[in-house]
């Protein structure tokens, strides 16, 4: 987060949302307000459907609360994430309002938050107006809606992740013995279900890439690099989204969970650094299973994971390192707009993009 935003924000009111399927509790905290003199309790609060006509409900009430019809674009609202209940309402909430520029934070953060106020009871609306201070506290960045397709992109790429579960679950039971030729048969018809649910599954996911020239010029791209092919392109995409906006690439680790971490505690310290395992866990597997096949070739990534391991540093521990260094240099890539290759001079980029 930039001076710039913070200081934007500053000013803010915030509304926090506690968000379930049918319904959103809100709760309103305004700029300067202190708990000390005004306990959660004490803030105003209501609860509304997680509809479009909810949300235009709740911009009404926003505007009656704060008189000022002004005042209505100096509100920010935040919500923790709830996979597609979230996303849609901050969706509508851009629609409704755009100065609202919703924030969804990760409820590890929240959960933190809320801990540090002391609380001891928690209801939906308690939730909601928790989420207010924090946003006012904390000035979480505008979540970025992604568009139709690449919404439908990453829906495709998590449902082949089911699939590629069941093909797994489904291959374990048929590898188990059994002296019924009928259990054989279905096991072996389920897998060749799957097997060609997943080809089907594969081949709307390029249908969808090839919809979108910049999609497409971006995974041909992702795709030069060692051990990367299409779907590791696509997961990280479709995951992630524009791997350009983010401004530094520590940025970018640190948002998939691969920046390192090192937990001290007194006299207590732990020497070998891990990942810390904050983000999309889905790119982290997709970037692990793309790192094991780089690493079996000569390249740069391979010469990286050696000479770590050569240091002292556990393989697992250089994996890490070869994971990270890789989603680096796809943002490189990105932002070059031009193929890698193994003579490329990336070391300038990729300490520009480091910074």
């Amino acid at each position: 987060m930039t001076n710039e935003t913070t200081q934007e924000n500053v000013g803010m009111h915030w509304v926090g949302l506690d968000v379930s399927k049918n319904t959103f509790d809100a709760g309103l905290a305004r700029r300067g307000q202190s708990l000390h003199t005004t306990p959660l309790t004490a803030l105003p609060g209501k609860e509304f459907a997680r509809t479009p006509e909810g949300v235009r409900a709740l911009v009404e009430w926003l505007d009656g609360l704060l008189e000022d019809p002004q005042e209505g674009t100096a509100v920010r609202a935040v919500m923790e994430a709830t996979g597609r209940y979230s996303t849609e309402l901050a969706v509508w909430l851009v629609q409704a309002r755009p100065s609202l520029a919703p924030a969804i934070a990760p409820p590890r953060q929240t959960s933190a938050f809320f801990k540090s106020l002391g609380m001891r009871n928690m209801t939906d609306a308690l939730a909601a107006r928790a989420l207010a201070v924090y946003g006012r506290e904390r000035q979480p960045r505008a979540y970025r809606s992604p568009s139709p397709v690449e919404q439908e992109l990453r829906d495709v790429c998590r449902y082949r992740d089911v699939l590629v579960q069941q093909r797994t679950a489904a291959a374990n039971h048929a590898g188990e013995t059994t002296s019924s030729p009928f259990v054989r048969s279905n096991q072996n018809k389920r897998i060749r279900l799957l097997d060609a649910d997943l080809a089907r599954t594969e081949a709307e996911l390029r249908r969808l890439v090839s919809r979108i020239s910049e999609l497409q010029r971006d995974i041909a791209l992702l795709s030069t690099l060692y051990g990367v092919g299409f779907l590791t392109a696509v997961v990280v995409r479709a995951e992630l989204g524009d791997l350009r906006r983010f401004e530094k690439a520590r940025q970018l680790t640190a948002f998939a969970g691969l920046n390192p971490a090192v937990h001290q505690s007194g006299t207590s310290v732990h020497p070998r650094t891990h990942l810390s395992k904050r983000g999309n866990a889905r790119v982290r597997q997709a970037l692990y299973l793309a790192s094991m096949v780089a690493i079996q070739g000569q390249n740069d990534l391979q010469r990286t994971y050696c000479r770590l391991v050569e240091r002292g540093k556990s393989r697992m521990a250089a994996l890490g390192a070869v994971m990270r260094k890789m989603l680096c240099i796809m943002r490189a890539v990105l932002l070059s707009g031009k193929p890698y290759e193994a003579d490329w001079k990336l070391c300038g980029k990729l300490n520009h993009a480091s910074t």
